[in-house]
């Protein structure tokens, strides 16, 4: 028999904490992590009822590099995903916010620009 412990880590795909900025919905988010298989940030209570769960979603996630010999750059990296996450975090004393998780549907492609 196989016992769980509270804080055990259940996670298939390893996350990397990073805030990167996300466009959905005409509006901007900071993720607070990632994976290879998707991504989770936070919004204020007011805007939860955008993210319903099972809810399909488009995206484009902004990130920087760099590399010793190139200057750095934002590369946009588009995607569709579904919500499978909305809850309320934090406690009284704090800021309530709402937790929201995105599963990609499939890999993240590299959005280039026009011209």
């Amino acid at each position: 028999m196989t016992q769980s412990f509270k804080g055990e880590e259940k996670r298939q795909y390893r996350r990397l904490s990073l805030s990167l900025p996300i466009m959905v919905f005409n509006g901007k988010v900071e993720s607070k992590n990632i994976s290879s298989t998707g991504v989770y940030f936070e919004v204020v209570p007011e805007n939860a009822k955008l993210f319903q769960v099972g809810k399909r979603v488009v995206f484009e996630i902004l990130a920087k590099t760099s590399s010793p010999l190139l200057p750095e750059r934002t590369i946009r990296l588009g995607g569709r995903g579904e919500v499978i996450r909305n809850e309320l975090v934090g406690s009284c004393t704090e800021e309530r916010k709402c937790g929201v998780a995105f599963k990609f549907n499939k890999k993240l492609e590299i959005l280039f620009n026009a011209g």
